[in-house]
């Protein structure tokens, strides 16, 4: 079985991951609302937050998952100092890395018609 670390994200062809990382958030830290893409979970090893997913709000805490839709907005408040793991499912063709921002960023629709690109 392959494997990859934060640094190196070297992925099979196979894989449904093409991004990761772990996040050490203080008390207080936020994440601002965006969305991206492609899919995106979050886990949660220790900690809790506060966190908005599809105009839904969930509180997190050790264990817990958030999986967000590509193109829905989600953000997050840290209310005790967590860890997370987040990951990135399959990145489509022409996609954006990074967080992506209302009034910066178009959809993900209209950013394939601004490219030239079929949705």
């Amino acid at each position: 079985m392959p494997k990859t670390t934060p640094t190196d994200k070297e992925f099979p062809a196979w894989s449904e991951t093409q991004n990761y990382g772990i996040s050490r958030l203080k008390v207080g830290a936020e994440v601002e609302p965006h969305f991206h893409d492609c899919h995106e979970y979050w886990i949660i090893i220790s900690g809790r937050g506060d966190a908005m997913s599809e105009g839904q709000p969930y509180e997190l805490g050790p264990g817990d998952m958030l999986l967000t839709k590509a193109g829905d907005y989600h953000s997050l408040k840290v209310t005790e100092e967590m860890v997370a793991v987040y990951y990135y499912g399959v990145m489509p063709e022409h996609g954006r890395w990074g967080h992506l921002h209302e009034g910066e960023d178009l959809p993900w629709a209209e950013h394939l018609k601004s490219i030239g690109a079929a949705a």
